[in-house]
């Protein structure tokens, strides 16, 4: 990530510019009260020297600190592998998303075992019965250790969904990437499907390694909504061609 794409996920810029409006606006009304009380030039320069002191302070401040769900936390404090919070599900249930328009989630997780295609099988066994009736559909995909998923839906459903499965016991360290409207459906042919990357073939392989990274041996499940996309559009066609060539 570059430094000036850093500054725009911390909410340097905004603080910076928010900043500078509000410390603008106190500085007019302070210099129509110092007028009417007669009060010395001298003390108005201060409060603008002042004023114009906290301008990097408050850049630090955006730069060195993060709102949590948890409140206010050191920038190092942030750990982006823990789960979802409790109260980021319950503020995703209040979100203003109501009604009959499309959504789409995106999470990460760890598996607390191995995974394998027994595991993949009964976790897409279980989601073929239950998501034609919710409405559901998307894709999973799976290493040796982790998990990665995309679901979509109506609100209501696709949020029941999300918290279900963050209360799975068969994984933890569930990372909420993405939870967005969309206009429609990627995966709609899908109540849906399962993607082994611990099963693909060498040169596949090979280039998700190099585009994406490696975890601990396995290919790195991405953590970003537009590096997903990437992985997706990189396997789905593969995958394709693979079972036409069978």
């Amino acid at each position: 990530m570059s430094f000036f794409n850093e500054l725009k996920r911390r909410n340097v810029f905004k603080v910076g510019i928010g900043y500078v409006l509000i410390a603008w606006l106190i500085a007019q009304v302070l210099e129509l009260v110092f007028e009417s009380f007669g009060t010395p030039d001298w003390a108005i320069k201060t409060m603008l020297v002042l004023l114009a002191a906290g301008f990097p302070i408050a850049l630090f401040l955006a730069w060195a600190y993060e709102l949590t769900p948890e409140g206010l936390k050191r920038e190092h404090e942030v750990d982006r592998s823990q789960p979802i919070t409790p109260q980021t599900i319950k503020k995703l249930k209040g979100a203003n998303n109501a009604g009959k328009k499309l959504n789409s989630i995106i999470y990460r997780s760890r598996c607390k075992g191995v995974v394998n295609w027994d595991l993949v099988n009964s976790i897409l066994s279980s989601s073929t019965e239950n998501n034609p009736a919710n409405g559901i559909t998307g894709v999973l995909l799976a290493t040796e250790t982790h998990f990665l998923q995309v679901l979509e839906g109506e609100f209501e459903a696709l949020n029941a969904t999300f918290e279900r499965i963050s209360r799975d016991t068969r994984h933890d360290q569930v990372q909420l990437i993405s939870f967005t409207e969309i206009e429609e459906r990627k995966f709609g042919g899908w109540a849906m499907h399962g993607i082994g990357l611990f099963d693909l073939n060498r040169e596949l392989a090979t280039l998700l390694r190099s585009k994406f990274g490696e975890d601990n041996g396995n290919i790195r499940l991405p953590c970003t909504p537009s590096e997903v996309m990437e992985l997706l559009n990189i396997l789905i066609p593969e995958l394709k061609l693979d079972e036409t060539n069978k």
